[in-house]
């Protein structure tokens, strides 16, 4: 596990376009049994379809297929602009006057019998990027699916600094540095406080610090971009 996070944060790095955040997304999903995966740009959520998706294995029929249905009343786009951790697809499935019919109005037929997890990420109070990813028996385990979810956030984060290069800008602190290595070790705020000898309040503040300078905005994202780093 700690591999693939290691491996993604290199690719995400490196990565130029958002084709490469995909494809570096897609490549740690096929690592447990995700055989598609899908990323949209949800604040065009109601622009044209081809500008939404930020990345697609078969973009142009997942173009063609949506070109006819409203993106704002895909079900899973409802589901995901009202909750900012990940779920299931077949979560979705189980809500009240849930449509069969509808639900596959919305999907390739490619996607029949699949399961997958959908990552919806919340910017500014609005969702903001959304990713799914699917197969026939992939491996939905709590690990997986924290892994799926900080990738997704991670992917979402180099999008951003793509758009605004500027953002991240800045090397962390000689305390900033050993704050996330603490945590890296799975160290709470009071244990690193005793390390280190400052307060905990003070180690939180060396680790916001360290996550807006990484562009990220949760610890175990700034740990990984760190692992990345190193």
């Amino acid at each position: 596990m700690l591999e693939a996070l290691r491996l993604l944060t290199a690719q995400l790095s490196s990565a130029r376009s958002a084709t490469d955040i995909g494809t570096a997304l897609y490549s740690t999903a096929s690592r447990f049994g995700f055989t598609t995966g899908l990323g949209f740009d949800a604040t065009k959520i109601f622009d044209e379809m081809g500008e939404s998706i930020i990345f697609a294995p078969t973009r142009e029929t997942i173009e063609r297929f949506y070109a006819e249905q409203p993106l704002s009343e895909h079900p899973l786009v409802i589901h995901a602009a009202g909750t900012d951790k990940p779920f299931l697809m077949s979560d979705v499935r189980k809500i009240k006057d849930f449509s069969e019919d509808r639900w596959w109005a919305f999907f390739p037929s490619y996607f029949r019998g699949f399961e997958g997890i959908v990552v919806p990420v919340h910017h500014g109070g609005r969702l903001a990027w959304y990713t799914a990813f699917a197969g026939a028996h992939p491996d939905l385990s709590p690990r997986v699916v924290a892994l799926m979810s900080c990738a997704s956030h991670a992917g979402y984060d180099r999008f951003r600094q793509l758009m605004d290069p500027k953002k991240g800008d800045g090397p962390l602190t000689e305390r900033e540095g050993e704050c996330l290595q603490l945590v890296a070790k799975g160290k709470t705020d009071s244990e690193i406080g005793t390390i280190l000898k400052i307060s905990p309040r003070t180690v939180r503040f060396h680790v916001g610090n360290a996550k807006m300078k990484l562009g990220v905005t949760t610890r175990i994202q700034a740990i990984a971009k760190q692992l990345g780093a190193a």
